[in-house]
């Protein structure tokens, strides 16, 4: 089957860096119920707070809105739901979480230095923990 004459797309925007500055507030010492965070949600904010998406985020009003992401994911892996599952692929994309998220942001992917987010990690061993980090938290 033909083309259709346009090439595929790619994201023309500006490049997500990292310049070194660990953005927002620190994430509160309890849930809003009282309750301790999980370890993943924990980590799961300050490494937003250290990407190159945390240096669009511009207003106290943006990081209200990180933190209650992190209550649906804290939620989210207490008690799993398909309708939770969506809300929180929905605000992902909002702040360009995933690749694709990225593309339709047209932002442009960071390095990969950028992804370490300064530390020099090893992209594909912090997601190899990552995974491993969620299956835990599923299986308890």
């Amino acid at each position: 089957m033909a083309g259709n004459g346009r090439r595929a797309s790619k994201a023309t925007g500006e490049a997500l860096q990292w310049d070194g500055v660990k953005r927002g507030p620190d994430l509160p010492a309890t849930r809003p119920d009282g309750k301790e965070w999980l370890p993943f949600t924990k980590k799961y904010y300050m490494d937003f707070r250290v990407s190159p998406q945390a240096v669009k985020l511009g207003t106290s009003l943006d990081w209200y809105s990180v933190i209650d992401l992190c209550i649906l994911k804290d939620n989210f892996y207490h008690h799993p739901s398909a309708v939770a599952a969506a809300e929180i692929r929905a605000r992902e994309n909002e702040f360009g979480i995933t690749p694709l998220a990225r593309h339709a942001l047209k932002w442009d992917a960071p390095s990969t230095d950028d992804l370490g987010a300064g530390d020099n990690r090893d992209v594909n061993k912090v997601s190899e923990q990552r995974m491993l980090d969620l299956r835990r938290q599923q299986l308890g």
